[in-house]
């Protein structure tokens, strides 16, 4: 399925350009009560599908740089059939991406780290998508909840636009905790080495038959 029919199914309102709030500066404590009110300026944040090669460039060097910073090995790859690339924009440039693998058109990532546990799922008949490169510009002045609003759409699209019953994740262990509490992940198999990062991962699993609590209460993420 092509990024453009994906677009269309998802629905153009799951990806509508919404008000964020700037993150609230340092203020010292004599600040005038005008200063600190400016803390709450509206940030427009476009959420988009990638549609072409410029956009997949720009991605792919927000993840390079993003991963690179972390001393994650990432190396750059071309774009594939079966994988749909969510981006964030801010004054037109990429902030933030995520890509969304599906798991009934290509093998996911995730198989060769935890291929028992993956198996499983797809003996049982369900239907899986990954999520991965995921990445946030930490260079500039984004809104805390920006990486959230991203993932909830990803996680719509699976749902919506490709019917999938289960996604799988891989994380860094120290960020396990975070998906557990935002998005109802729970942690699947005994922490592993992820060789294509050379950096120690989780398999986080997540049951999407039954719309997820962080989709349903998010009024800023409709399901329509």
């Amino acid at each position: 399925m092509s990024p453009r029919t994906l677009h269309d199914a998802a629905n153009d309102a799951l990806f509508r350009p919404f008000p964020l709030l700037r993150p609230r500066p340092r203020l010292r404590a004599v600040a005038p009560p005008a200063l600190q009110h400016a803390a709450a300026l509206p940030v427009a944040i476009e959420f988009t599908i990638a549609a072409d090669a410029a956009d997949l460039a720009a991605a792919e060097a927000l993840v390079v740089r993003c991963y690179g910073w972390r001393g994650y090995g990432v190396e750059q790859r071309a774009a594939r059939q079966g994988e749909t690339t969510l981006l964030a924009r801010l004054d037109g440039d990429v902030v933030g991406t995520l890509t969304v693998r599906c798991g009934t058109r290509l093998r996911l990532q995730a198989e060769a780290g935890y291929a028992e546990h993956v198996g499983e799922l797809r003996r049982q008949g369900r239907r899986l998508v990954e999520y991965t490169r995921f990445a946030i510009d930490r260079e500039r002045a984004l809104p805390d909840d920006l990486a959230p609003q991203l993932m909830r759409r990803a996680l719509l699209l699976g749902h919506v636009a490709l019917g999938a019953t289960d996604c799988v994740i891989e994380v860094n262990p120290r960020h396990a905790r975070y998906y557990r509490r935002e998005f109802g992940f729970r942690e699947c198999g005994p922490e592993r080495t992820c060789e294509r990062v050379g950096a120690p991962a989780r398999l986080l699993h997540l049951d999407m038959v039954v719309p997820p609590a962080c989709l349903a209460h998010d009024p800023r993420t409709p399901l329509h």
